[in-house]
């Protein structure tokens, strides 16, 4: 398992990413007011995908930059929200390989009619029958979600 921090100028971690063996991922996961689609960078966290015949270009909000769909599909995903496992499924997500994070679309969650409660510097995002199933934490301006990590365990056997 791999491990990436983030420091600030003073050289603290504010933020230690681990390569996730149950999402295949070590990209970022950031909850997005602005992204009108699911983008995910990362092609394996895809569990169906259709590529695209030609790219589909598209702008960016920030100065007009343009980057690249390559394709669609369905990826399902594990989160904690308060030590409790969810199961995800987030249809018609986009890959953006070039992104150097995962975004998950709050007004698509909207639209399938999930709600955002912010407090105590954390985000949560709950269905329509008021389960629980995304928290995030804020830091630098973002919001980064709680992704499950599984500890990695080991068993021993002995035989005669």
């Amino acid at each position: 398992m791999g491990v990436e921090s983030l420091r600030n100028v003073s050289g603290e971690i504010l933020l230690v990413c681990y390569i996730d063996p149950i999402n295949k991922s070590d990209i970022s996961m950031l909850l997005d007011s602005g992204a009108s689609d699911h983008c995910f960078a990362n092609i394996t966290l895809f569990t169906s995908y259709i590529p695209f015949e030609q790219l589909s270009p598209r702008l960016t909000a920030e100065k007009g930059l343009i980057f690249n769909i390559e394709g669609k599909g369905n990826i399902e995903l594990q989160t904690n929200v308060n030590g409790k496992r969810k199961t995800i499924t987030f249809e018609k997500a986009l890959y953006t390989p070039r992104f150097k994070s995962n975004l998950i679309s709050m007004a698509r969650l909207s639209i399938k009619g999930a709600e955002a409660y912010f407090k105590d510097n954390k985000a949560v995002i709950r269905t329509k029958n008021k389960t629980d199933i995304i928290s995030a934490i804020y830091l630098e301006l973002l919001y980064i979600v709680n992704i499950d990590k599984i500890q990695p365990t080991v068993f021993t056997a002995q035989s005669k």
